[in-house]
């Protein structure tokens, strides 16, 4: 299009040219039929062959004629004339929000005013499936009015069409630009990932940066360079003289990672009404009453959380509505905003650190650290991911570690409703970072209006002073044992040494290594159960030594005086004491599971492995555990139920699809005991193959076959060498062999084998239960008849 269009176009009379954008000329215009003036964009005559441009252009007018918003520039028309592609629009005076702003960026009441419609423009937009994706200053009108024009919604995306391609293509060129505006998009986009509201939200918060400051936070020159810096550097600090309030939404508004900015322009422009409403002339005028609601509602909001979502709050201050009843809540894993990957390890561990505190308090249904770890970067919506843990409120929030600084943020969301409830930050020295935990969790507890027992109160009140350089060393210990694997162990057993040697009356410490050394015994099984138990019984008494109030220290000696003792007795009273201290314990309560199945105490038992999924639901372990003791209770379809649902948890685990299969062997179905390991097993392992041949053989010889191969197997493979005593008594009952399974059952007690202690209770020894020499093995074990050592 070299010329300047003049007279008729279609029935639109063209008055004067305006200028050029990326996709092609706009020109004043005036409608003959209505008798009205407007905007009318011209596509490029050099790309009216170019068919990705046409649909692109008409895909702009068909997505922007949907939105009918005050804040947003309306598409009236799009038609076809003499080869020209057009689109009529709202004809917006005013001036292009970039030429408004002064080379020290605009005041503060501007920016709030300004800022706050676009976000709303944004907010409708996107509450009506559509993105923006080309969000820039030179894309906002100010009228003469003030009002904020949001134009050239022509890069637009419905999302609800999630399989459409959306990926920058730097071939998709008009006048030199990519697919958007590169300063203006984020890190993943550049990156090539798929635009969505959150895309809209970091332009948009760029825009308020370039408001608040008059210059653009990230700049390069070459696109390949800008993109490096959007992706991997912070943009400079704002002046001192932007409030904090504005400094933090705009912070949030461009986090590096998506899942740590505002979901939609709705929760920005909430955040932004907030800062508007604490700072408007008419608050002045009011009561100190609720003067103090704005200030505090200005806090929030320098948090950088979305407080502006917090009508509910500010009403049940105001007295208008009853504040909802919580009993149970998760708290998600804490966002690092340190920019730091390595600082992961201590993001985890505040999270951790929050849910212990929470935990012990009894009327509160707390959701342990293995399930909530599992939304770590998530994007799933906070009302689904309640609705998977069965909880009424959401805890999210953020971390940052300046050196001996740290910052939390925290939020409370009622579940039903997505309400923010509360919300609040708190920064103190990392030697004190016990004591900002402890305040965190004592807010969120007053919060939902919770009773504490004068036990919790205190210590919460009062959390012991800790050695930085060791708590530093036990963080990192705790982030390789979550790991639960030998290699996680055993560097975490060097961090809590290390932290141990350096403030030996820290009970944490001592605790954590008892904790590793029962993962690589009862997990991992790399280390004797006689060897590690005595070394995880040694570190719970150094821990109970140092505070007798340890629940994980309670819990670990349970688990030593059970599985290395067969103290049952004493077991119990320690894991019954850490109950008592922290009922919200899951260990706890699977461990107890474990000492009451084994006296055949089956009510009870599954009654605590309840008790453990409801605080710990997506645990692979608890659920394992209670296929386990549902099996050795006889409710076998319970069982099965109990593990179809533990492989939707976690559908690759190896120890639920075998407890799977050996509930089908239970229930003497050997077919579909068959197909699973035949669906499970792997096939470079040769799992396949094996399966095969047991089939051969159980459809040979029926349940003698299936287990003679399966015995066949065990002997002359690999696993042989690590199965356990126990395990081949029980392949020598199912074939009737006796004698064969009481010789390693005699072997097992020898090496006090843990597996022994539920011989009473496995329903593959029932046709031993009148063998004397089985019920001796079961008296000295200290498991007859429900009794106890």
């Amino acid at each position: 299009m070299s010329e300047v269009l003049e007279g008729m176009l279609s029935h639109y009379r063209i008055v004067r040219y305006v200028g050029a954008g990326g996709m092609g000329r706009v020109y004043r215009a005036h409608d003959e039929r209505l008798g009205r003036d407007l905007a009318l964009k011209v596509l490029h005559t050099a790309s009216l062959a170019d068919a990705t441009a046409r649909a692109r252009l008409i895909h702009e007018a068909r997505m922007a004629s949907s939105l009918s918003h005050p804040n947003i520039a309306h598409v009236y028309d799009v038609g076809e004339d003499r080869e020209h592609l057009f689109i009529a629009m709202e004809l917006v005076e005013g001036r292009q929000l970039r030429e408004l702003i002064p080379p020290g960026g605009l005041s503060s009441g501007s920016l709030l005013q300004y800022g706050e419609q676009i976000a709303d423009a944004l907010a409708y937009a996107h509450e009506h499936g559509v993105i923006h994706r080309d969000l820039k200053s030179a894309n906002i009108v100010i009228t003469p009015e003030g009002r904020a024009k949001v134009l050239d919604f022509g890069l637009a995306k419905r999302l609800d069409h999630e399989d459409s391609k959306d990926e920058l293509d730097l071939t998709l060129t008009a006048s030199g630009m990519v697919l958007g505006t590169p300063m203006y998009l984020p890190p993943e986009v550049l990156a090539g990932q798929k635009a969505d509201a959150r895309s809209d939200v970091w332009a948009l918060g760029v825009v308020l940066y370039e408001m608040a400051s008059g210059r653009l936070p990230f700049a390069a020159g070459s696109l390949i360079e800008l993109a490096g810096v959007i992706a991997n550097q912070p943009p400079a600090p704002l002046s001192g003289h932007v409030p904090v309030g504005i400094q933090a939404v705009i912070a949030r508004c461009l986090a590096k990672d998506p899942g740590q900015r505002y979901h939609n322009g709705g929760e920005v422009r909430a955040a932004i009404a907030t800062l508007a409403e604490a700072r408007s002339p008419r608050a002045a005028g009011t009561s100190a009453h609720r003067w103090w609601i704005a200030a505090v509602a200005v806090a929030l909001a320098a948090s950088g959380l979305a407080i502006g979502l917090n009508r509910p709050l500010r009403e049940r201050i105001l007295g208008g509505v009853q504040a909802p009843r919580i009993g149970s809540l998760a708290v998600l894993p804490l966002a690092n905003l340190s920019g730091d990957p390595a600082q992961e390890y201590f993001a985890d561990g505040m999270t951790e650190a929050l849910i212990t505190d929470l935990a012990p308090i009894p009327s509160l249904n707390v959701i342990s650290r293995t399930s909530v770890m599992r939304y770590k970067n998530s994007k799933e919506a906070l009302r689904s991911i309640a609705h998977t843990l069965d909880v009424d409120a959401i805890i999210e929030g953020s971390v940052m570690r300046v050196g001996d600084r740290v910052r939390i943020t925290a939020q409370l969301i009622e579940a039903a409703t997505d309400h923010h409830l509360w919300a609040k930050s708190y920064e103190r020295d990392f030697k004190e970072i016990l004591t900002l935990q402890s305040e965190v969790a004592a807010d969120i507890a007053r919060e939902i209006r919770l009773q504490l027992s004068p036990q919790i109160r205190a210590r919460l009140a009062n959390p012991r002073p800790v050695n930085p350089e060791a708590y530093e060393l036990y963080l990192r210990g705790r982030y390789e044992w979550n790991k639960l694997d030998e290699a996680g162990m055993k560097r975490g057993i060097e961090y809590f040494e290390k932290a141990l040697a350096l403030d030996p009356g820290d009970a944490r410490y001592s605790s954590g290594l008892a904790d590793a050394y029962v993962v690589l015994v009862q997990v991992a099984g790399t280390l004797p159960v006689r060897e590690g138990m005595a070394k995880v019984e040694h570190y719970a008494r150094r821990a109970l030594a140092a505070d007798e109030n340890s629940a994980e220290a309670h819990a670990s000696m349970a688990a030593a005086l059970f599985f290395g003792d067969w103290k049952l007795k004493d077991a119990e009273q320690h894991v019954k004491r850490a109950i008592e201290i922290n009922p919200g314990y899951p260990i706890a309560h699977l461990i107890y599971s474990t000492i009451l199945c084994s006296q055949n105490r089956m009510a009870e038992a599954i009654a605590e492995d309840h008790r453990a999924m409801e605080l710990d639901p997506l645990s692979t372990i608890i659920n394992w555990n209670a296929i386990g003791t549902l099996c050795q209770a006889r409710r076998f379809d319970e069982a099965l139920a109990q593990a179809h649902h533990a492989l939707e948890v976690d559908p690759q685990s190896p120890v639920i699809q075998g407890s799977l299969a050996h509930v089908y062997e239970l229930k003497g179905d050997y077919e579909r005991a068959l197909d699973t390991f035949e669906k499970y097993l792997p096939e470079n392992e040769g799992g396949k193959a094996r399966v095969a041949a047991m089939r051969r053989a159980y459809e040979a010889s029926g349940k003698t076959g299936y287990w003679r191969s399966f015995l066949d197997y065990m002997t002359v493979s690999s696993r042989g060498a690590t199965a356990s005593e126990v395990g081949f008594a029980m392949l020598h009952t199912h074939l009737g062999q006796y004698d064969r399974a009481i010789e390693f059952l005699e072997r097992a007690y020898a090496k006090r084998s843990g597996d022994l202690l539920f011989i009473n209770v496995e329903p593959a020894f029932d046709p031993l239960r009148s063998n004397p020499r089985f019920q001796s093995i079961v008296r000295r074990v200290g498991t007859g008849s429900g009794g106890v050592r």
